[in-house]
């Protein structure tokens, strides 16, 4: 199932990629990081595809008891959450899309009754069709655009924290349950003890590694991103508008 998710998810992410109009910056590398993410999800998650079976147990150990450690040792969801953060990924870059393209839309939208006005004052209609804006080069104009441009960088802000999150989850609760050799069980109905293991954890945990490699990456990319969208559109603006002022 998750195999034919991320199949059917790469055409529509290159048909809609494939669109070279970048009416803002960055918005090719983002459909990129799309494909990346799901095809490493869907990589990572394969050590961890069988880890009840990767689970046992030594001595004299009950099939009850054997779940009962294994739902004990892990008492959170590992997989489960890692396709919610490539949900909310997902989620906060299609929502910054709907409404780059709504804006977009309305700035089409403007500048074709704008011209069109232009046009018919003059008594040309030949100018009209020279003139109408063409949808594949309209780019947004943060300097203009301050409500765009906040929420271009609430967007980045999102991201770096959902990633942050996403980071300290896989390094604090998920690698210790593959870190250690050996894992001691005992519960009320399984006193025990018994001495359990995990097995192909050296998988597990490059499966691990590799999220929180992804993750930093993306951290690196929003902050390099806010950084860069800070310095040029708003104190190179306030600069501009200093010196113009002057």
């Amino acid at each position: 199932m998750a195999a034919a998710a991320v199949a059917g998810l790469i055409p529509v992410l290159h048909s809609v990629a494939g669109d070279k109009s970048s009416y803002y910056i960055g918005r090719q590398l983002w459909f990129g990081f799309i494909a990346v993410y799901g095809v490493v999800v869907y990589v990572v998650r394969m050590p961890w595809a069988s880890v009840h079976e990767d689970f046992w147990c030594h001595g004299n150990i009950t099939n009850p008891c054997l779940i009962e450690c294994f739902e004990k040792r892990f008492s959170s969801p590992v997989v489960g959450i890692w396709y919610f953060f490539f949900f909310i990924f997902l989620a906060l870059f299609f929502l910054m899309e709907f409404f780059m393209a709504q804006i977009r839309h309305k700035q089409i939208k403007v500048k074709l009754v704008e011209s069109v006005a232009s046009e018919v004052e003059e008594g040309s209609m030949v100018g009209i069709q020279e003139h109408v804006p063409s949808p594949k080069k309209s780019i947004l104009n943060f300097h203009q655009e301050k409500m765009l441009l906040l929420l271009y960088l609430l967007y980045f802000l999102l991201q770096v924290g959902a990633q942050c999150v996403f980071s300290f989850l896989l390094m604090f609760q998920h690698l210790p349950l593959v870190s250690q050799a050996i894992i001691h069980c005992s519960t009320d109905s399984c006193p025990g003890p018994y001495f359990c293991l995990i097995r192909g954890t050296m998988e597990k945990r490059m499966s691990i590694y590799t999220l929180v490699t992804l993750s930093i990456m993306i951290i690196l990319f929003c902050s390099g991103f806010f950084i860069y969208s800070i310095h040029h559109y708003l104190l190179k603006g306030i600069a501009s508008a200093k010196f113009w002022l002057d």
